[in-house]
């Protein structure tokens, strides 16, 4: 079962992981930090591997490595060669992994709306649990439920986990806040405050009041029963294996009995069975109807996920043209351009949350052609959010060489634009006997130098505000081409991921057909006392595929039986 431990920055995520397995596995320290993923797994003893991109982008390459290298290289240390690494994993014998529990420690910096926050999601479809780390200083931010509220969709198995409890007196006031704040959202997550602290100093000094006091006690027995819960639905999937091959054998069986039992009807029973195979020959074409359903379903799908993305995207523009058309970009800027990169990221993680969805939806109703339920098609087909794609995608603004006034530049302008409004106003004085500087004349100057100032600085800012809608749009627009690219591409390796794995299912289907057309025609072959006694045979068969099949029902209760099954075939 594999546990994913997300938070954001700081937030204690690789000190609950030392306090849960009692061992320093990961790095902690005040100024180094998680930036590679980094598995904790049981092994009899203890070691380490490190994998490393590939220059063709394909699957990383798997070194062994001692662990403390291992750990080195989870803080973002250049490997061998400087090599990057992309996934540490460190083995150690411990009994709360030897039940199959693996820990997984992720990075957090940048916050949970960056692209390496996208890394992180990107894994959510292949856990079978997600802790969200956030500790007892402040209660849950807006972004932190936002990444929530995302990362439900990908998993939804998910808790929370109060950190540092033993540094703020005033943490069950955060808990009960965050506890507030999951359910207003629609979040239905237990929250299990803890301190690593504590842990530590219990395990080292023995103390078991101290080990309770730590809250560690309450968040192992959680882990058991989420391993206990994947135990079962993993035995639930393999006994529904088991009830569909007992299905097909039992077809099989039951097509060589009839034939045995009744050779008067043999024709009638030919007849079924090679209609039977006939329409299971149907399912391996090209224009088989679950074919034709997922060829439109396909389409359907990539149009609406490049649809959900523009119009994202969007709506991320328009919030942004609105915050620079309110204010100086110039001066806001520090604060806009992080937004802008948690804003794009999380809409981008949102995104391929619906794609994940409605691939799900499309197993399900392709599935439902076969009369079952593929959901669990897509466990070998987790959907990666681009990290490094957004990761690489920046904004240019600009805004460095934006024109920008200053007091030397303010008082000049102010001066060239009153020298031009005291000359002309004092030459019309003078045609009325007036002085060229008089007192109205300077008065009036400095009033036109004001605008000629206001206006030089209007035109500085529209200027301004110009070349950050450009930038803020050309970053918009790269993001929009490379996510959507590789959004096409996720679309492509589904559709032939899916199309393999119906396509191997159909050619079980019509396996199972011929062999039970070949069984009935053997059956009728033989002389009578032949005929008796392979009636023997198979009825001892059937009574054993009978009997398979009823055991992993009660495991899998939401199977029909076999014989009813059998029945409708």
């Amino acid at each position: 079962m594999r546990v994913l431990v997300v938070g954001e920055f700081k937030q204690g995520k690789s000190s609950l992981v030392n306090a849960l397995v009692g061992a320093p596995v990961c790095p902690v320290d005040d100024d180094v930090a998680t930036t590679v993923p980094t598995a904790v797994r049981h092994r009899d003893e203890p070691c380490a591997r490190v994998a490393y991109a590939t220059d063709d982008g394909g699957e990383p390459e798997w070194e062994p490595a001692d662990v403390e290298a291992a750990r080195r290289l989870s803080t973002g240390t250049p490997g061998p060669g400087d090599r990057r690494p992309v996934m540490t994993e460190i083995g150690i014998p411990r009994r709360l992994l030897a039940g199959g529990l693996v820990l997984v420690d992720t990075p957090g910096v940048g916050g949970i709306g960056s692209p390496r926050a996208a890394s992180t999601a990107s894994s959510l479809p292949s856990a079978d649990l997600v802790l969200f780390i956030t500790d007892a200083s402040q209660e849950l931010t807006a972004p932190e439920l936002e990444f929530l509220q995302a990362a439900r969709a990908l998993c939804p198995a998910m808790a929370c986990v109060l950190t540092k409890i033993d540094l703020y007196p005033q943490w069950r006031t955060i808990r009960d806040l965050d506890q507030h704040h999951l359910e207003r959202a629609g979040l239905v997550a237990p929250i299990v405050a803890v301190s690593s602290l504590l842990r530590q100093h219990a395990a080292s000094s023995n103390d078991q009041e101290l080990n309770t006091e730590s809250g560690f006690p309450a968040l192992i027995e959680h882990l058991r029963h989420s391993l206990a819960t994947a135990r079962t639905t993993a035995a639930e999937a393999a006994a529904q294996d088991v009830v569909d091959v007992a299905r097909q054998l039992e077809a099989s069986f039951e097509a060589e009995r009839s034939a045995l039992v009744d050779p008067q009807r043999v024709g009638e029973l030919m007849a079924r069975l090679t209609l039977a195979q006939r329409e299971a020959d149907r399912l391996r074409g090209q224009t088989s109807k679950w074919q034709q359903r997922l060829n439109d379903r396909i389409a359907d799908l990539g149009a609406d996920v490049d649809h959900d993305l523009r119009s994202r995207m969007r709506e991320v523009t328009r919030v942004a043209d609105e915050t620079i058309d309110d204010g100086d970009p110039r001066a806001l800027w520090a604060e806009f351009e992080p937004w802008l990169y948690r804003r794009v990221a999380a809409e981008v993680l949102a995104n391929y949350a619906l794609l994940h969805q409605r691939a799900a939806l499309v197993a399900n109703e392709v599935g439902a052609l076969f009369d079952a339920e593929e959901s669990e098609v897509l466990a070998a087909f987790p959907v990666s959010a681009p990290t490094e794609i957004l990761g690489n995608v920046v904004v240019d603004t600009g805004l460095d060489d934006a024109p920008s006034m200053s007091v030397g530049q303010s008082a000049l302008s102010l001066l060239r634009g009153s020298y031009g409004g005291v000359l002309m106003f004092g030459m019309l004085g003078r045609m009325v006997g007036l002085g060229l500087a008089n007192p109205a004349s300077i008065f009036l100057g400095l009033m036109m130098g004001r605008k000629s100032m206001r206006d030089e600085k209007d035109r500085q800012l529209t200027q301004a505000r110009q070349q950050a809608r450009q930038a803020c749009h050309r970053y918009v627009d790269e993001v929009v081409f490379v996510i959507g690219k590789d959004s096409r591409d996720t679309v492509r390796r589904l559709h032939r991921h899916l199309r393999d794995h119906f396509a191997e299912r159909a050619e079980t289907l019509h396996r199972s057909a011929s062999d039970s057309l070949r069984a009935a025609q053997e059956a009728v072959k033989g002389d009578e006392t032949q005929r008796r006694d392979r009636l023997r045979r198979v009825d001892t068969e059937l009574a054993r595929i009978r009997g398979l099949a009823a055991r992993g029902a009660a495991v899998a209760p939401s199977s029909p039986s076999a014989p009813a099954a059998a029945g409708r075939r």
